[in-house]
């Protein structure tokens, strides 16, 4: 069954703010990743932008019009790489917080 015209155009403008803040949201972790890069929390930081760069792939790809609506197998395979990198940067803060990891003085 198809949507309305006005829930089509409410998902479609949802969609770009959603690639327009992930986008902005992988600026700000490329700068962070940057900014602490060879320390503890850099070594932490580093998986975030590549979560939020698969994130935002995988709703540009939903907003173009030659792919299905959902995406389609891009978009799954970007939230697995999305999903993997989330993983990997939970597994080191909790290694950071949980003192397995020491920060250098």
């Amino acid at each position: 069954m198809a949507l309305p015209a006005w829930a089509t155009n409410v998902t479609v403008a949802l969609n770009v703010l959603t690639f327009a803040a992930s986008t902005v949201a992988c600026t700000f972790a490329s700068i962070a990743a940057v900014g602490f890069r060879g320390t503890e929390w850099g070594r932490a930081l580093a998986p975030l932008p590549v979560v939020f760069a698969a994130m935002t792939v995988s709703t540009g790809v939903t907003l173009h019009p030659a792919t299905p609506a959902d995406g389609g197998r891009v978009a799954v395979a970007m939230w697995a790489v999305a999903i993997g990198a989330i993983a990997v940067c939970c597994w080191r803060f909790v290694a950071l917080f949980t003192e397995r990891r020491v920060v250098g003085r």
